[in-house]
């Protein structure tokens, strides 16, 4: 278990703090994330000496929508000076959001202060992306103004590095979805254990475990059963066992998804048994990001847009620490359940790594019978790459294949993939379409897909695939995964 969000810095634990993280260990919380307030007043070197001294700790680096702060730059400063130090330890921007609950306790007009935590809001968003860095979002009693201000940023950034909704409080599953369209995970803290919190039982029964995390947010909001006593980690599993309860699944299924969730959500390494943007699971399908290496550098690629280096595909950040052994794919694709196809795709050429790929698609294929379908999204360069055959190599293994024509003709490929390819004169455009002769040969079920760019004479390229014997599929431009 990974206790997703705590305040193990503050003055509650320092009579027993060595205790505490006994307690982790006993009950199977591995990790913690504790998170880094720079506030005044608000113990951030604390929280920087336990992260320092535990390996097994982060943190991150925020100012709370409540904590009374005006001065922007002093924040950036703060900001650069911890992260430059310990950036391997500092893993997200938060918690950051807007908090419109007063309880009758308001020092100055409403609006201005509303006004303010926007303000606040979008500055240290504006960290995040600069950072690439995913986002503790702390919401309440303000839903409205944080899906538009975060929908604004969606619009115009095309999504953030991840981030997650910590200590969903609110009353509607409608709200908790419109997070998730916007690519963020939602997180449960142990108030879904209080008898009258139906609504928030109901919200983690129906959205997806692939968007779910756990966190005690301790030292506040201790479970039902410890109602009115100190929180602490290592009563995440409370958490944990309520929504495994909820979801009718085993609380070990249920722990796997969630620690894979918040790996590959924060980039943690060091976790045994889990890697991070390895797999991740888009409706019914996991996707596999077997590399970040490509064959072509195209011009619609979030990867090249506009210098962003974004990684970001549906709120999942695929920027591969390392690229994974085989073994280390099967673990993370079989720590989701509930899937009935696994997609060789990600932010980079599946193809690249065409041995693992086999491998894995073989072992897929072994563990469930066959069951399971296997496809691949490819450039459709693999066979001018190794000189070989790779569509008959790939015969039994892979189910379907889709291919990425994106052209009506050879100079409009060059223009919008710029092809490494062309370098060893061969033709890319002519190689892709060779590559879906053999792939609907030895493997049958074939789509040629087309990105809808400007430029692209749709038409004659659905024509082209027409002519192949395959499917064509025209996908929506800026709109990946």
């Amino acid at each position: 278990m990974i206790d997703s969000h705590c305040h193990v810095e503050m003055q509650d634990f320092e009579s027993d703090f060595c205790a505490m993280v006994e307690r982790m260990g006993e009950n199977g919380v591995t990790h913690a994330i504790s998170i880094g307030s720079l506030a005044q007043d608000e113990r951030i070197e604390k929280t920087i000496d336990i992260v320092d001294s535990y390996d097994f700790i982060y943190t991150t680096l925020g100012v709370h929508p409540k904590s009374p702060y005006a001065d922007f730059d002093n924040i950036m400063k703060l900001f650069e000076s911890y992260y430059s130090n310990s950036s391997e330890k500092i893993i997200a921007v938060g918690e950051i959001g807007l908090d419109y609950f007063f309880n009758g306790e308001v020092r100055g007009d409403i609006t201005e202060i509303k006004n303010m935590q926007k303000k606040l809001f979008k500055f240290q968003i504006e960290i995040a992306l600069a950072h690439r860095l995913p986002i503790i979002v702390h919401v309440r009693d303000a839903y409205d103004d944080a899906l538009d201000i975060l929908r604004g940023y969606v619009e115009s950034h095309g999504g953030f590095s991840g981030g997650v909704i910590h200590c969903f409080s609110a009353d509607d599953l409608n709200i908790a979805t419109e997070f998730i369209k916007l690519g963020f995970f939602i997180s449960f803290s142990a108030n879904i254990t209080y008898k009258k919190n139906d609504n928030i039982r109901l919200t983690a029964k129906n959205i997806p475990s692939e968007k779910i995390l756990v966190e005690t947010d301790s030292p506040y909001l201790a479970p039902q059963v410890f109602r009115g006593k100190r929180n602490e980690p290592s009563y995440v599993r409370f958490v944990l066992q309520e929504i495994a309860r909820l979801k009718g699944v085993e609380q070990k299924t249920l722990d796997d998804i969630t620690v894979q969730n918040t790996v590959n959500l924060f980039s943690i390494g060091g976790v045994d048994g889990f890697y991070p943007a390895v797999a991740y699971k888009i409706r019914n399908s996991v996707y596999v990001n077997l590399t970040n290496k490509c064959t072509n550098r195209c011009s619609f690629c979030p990867k090249y847009q506009d210098d962003k280096d974004n990684f970001n595909v549906k709120g999942y950040n695929l920027r591969l620490k390392k690229e994974p052994l085989v073994h280390e794919v099967i673990t993370s694709i079989f720590h989701y359940y509930d899937f009935d196809e696994v997609v060789f795709c990600g932010l980079g050429e599946p193809t690249l790594k065409i041995e693992e790929l086999k491998a894995t698609a073989r072992a897929i294929k072994d563990k469930d019978g066959g069951k399971i379908q296997v496809r691949l999204d490819t450039d459709g360069l693999a066979n001018a790459i190794y000189n070989r055959n790779i569509a008959r190599e790939l015969s039994g293994l892979v189910d379907s294949v889709s291919v990425s024509l994106n052209a009506h003709n050879s100079n409009f490929y060059n223009e919008v993939c710029f092809p490494n390819i062309n370098k060893k004169k061969v033709d890319a455009y002519s190689a892709i379409l060779d590559f879906i002769r053999e792939s609907k040969k030895y493997i049958g079920k074939v789509t040629a897909t087309a990105v809808d760019l400007p430029g692209l004479d749709v038409s004659h390229t659905r024509k082209i695939a027409e002519k192949l014997g395959v499917e064509f599929k025209l996908r929506r431009y800026n709109n990946v995964g």
